[in-house]
């Protein structure tokens, strides 16, 4: 389980990382189209969505620990289904800076690949209920991380494609 987990984290943030390196300065912060974020502001989004787990406070659980990973991968890997994020995750600034989004993923990384080679990933965490899915282990609330990234990178791949074949 270990391992597998600190492969998937290393592959989905260093894909991210990579689909960032595609944009300079000027594409990471152009709109592509009405109503979407920029592909810095989608960055921005995911580091304060997937800096960290509520595990301040945790419990051991009957349930299996891997129990929601399924329902929340099928949920968030749907490309079809559109959300609202929750007001407290929307991104703050509208002007990124390439590198800095970088340096903030690979810190967001070796902390996930260090919590899942450390610490119990069996436990549930108690400080935050996840919306329609209630109290999460530490192992789903990274399998929840990766997934997210990976939705909002395949959206940020999506942003730099349109505005490749946007004509100037």
């Amino acid at each position: 389980m270990r391992e597998e987990l600190i492969i998937a984290i290393e592959t989905t943030f260093g894909h991210l990382i990579d689909e960032l390196s595609k944009f300079d300065e000027s594409t990471l912060n152009q709109i592509p189209f009405e109503g979407s974020w920029t592909a810095g502001q989608t960055a921005e989004h995911i580091i304060i969505c997937g800096s960290g787990i509520p595990d301040a406070k945790t419990t051991k659980t009957s349930r299996p620990y891997d129990e929601k990973v399924k329902p929340i991968k099928d949920l968030f890997l749907d490309y079809e289904l559109k959300f609202k994020a929750d007001p407290s995750l929307e991104p703050r600034s509208s002007i990124h800076k390439r590198d800095e989004l970088v340096q903030k993923i690979k810190k967001i990384k070796e902390h996930h690949k260090n919590s899942a080679s450390t610490l119990d990933l069996e436990v549930l965490c108690e400080d935050m209920e996840f919306p329609s899915f209630g109290y999460l282990t530490r192992y789903e609330w990274l399998c929840f991380i990766l997934f997210h990234t990976q939705r909002h990178t395949h959206q940020i791949t999506t942003i730099g494609e349109s505005l490749t074949n946007t004509p100037t």
